[in-house]
């Protein structure tokens, strides 16, 4: 089974939005005030930031407004029990404070005889940009 390669992977550190512990608004089914996340794992992923003008070209594959993203193989989101889904956040991408989230999911790198996807693109944008001093 080809496992791709990852160029320059660097330690990203997630949290991912738990819906379980979080009070969601019954008709919108959003968090309501403050929502809850589980704690924080780590895995290797290669990060690509960029402008937002950058990104803003590539109509047919990253979102408009993102602030870059992070490609990760899903071996070792696997290997962690990591399902990344919309809204869990980046809270570290190497040695850089972050307080990203997740706003854009696409698989890549299809191989006939793994049956699909081995690579995940997660594109983030930066809600907050003043804050951070989180603790990390």
């Amino acid at each position: 089974m080809p496992i791709p390669n990852l160029i320059h992977p660097i330690p990203i550190k997630i949290q991912q939005l738990d819906l379980t512990e979080t009070y969601q608004d019954d008709d919108y089914r959003e968090p309501v005030q403050q929502a809850l996340y589980e704690e924080t794992k780590t895995v290797k992923g290669q990060a690509l930031f960029g402008s937002e003008e950058e990104l803003r070209v590539k109509l047919g594959g990253v979102v408009a407004g993102a602030a870059g993203y992070v490609l990760f193989r899903y071996h070792d989101l696997n290997a962690k029990d990591i399902d990344l889904k919309l809204n869990d956040r980046f809270i570290k991408i190497g040695n850089l404070k972050m307080d990203a989230y997740i706003i854009k999911l696409t698989p890549k790198g299809h191989y006939s005889d793994v049956g699909g996807a081995t690579l995940l693109m997660a594109v983030f944008t930066d809600r907050a940009p003043a804050r951070l001093g989180l603790d990390v």
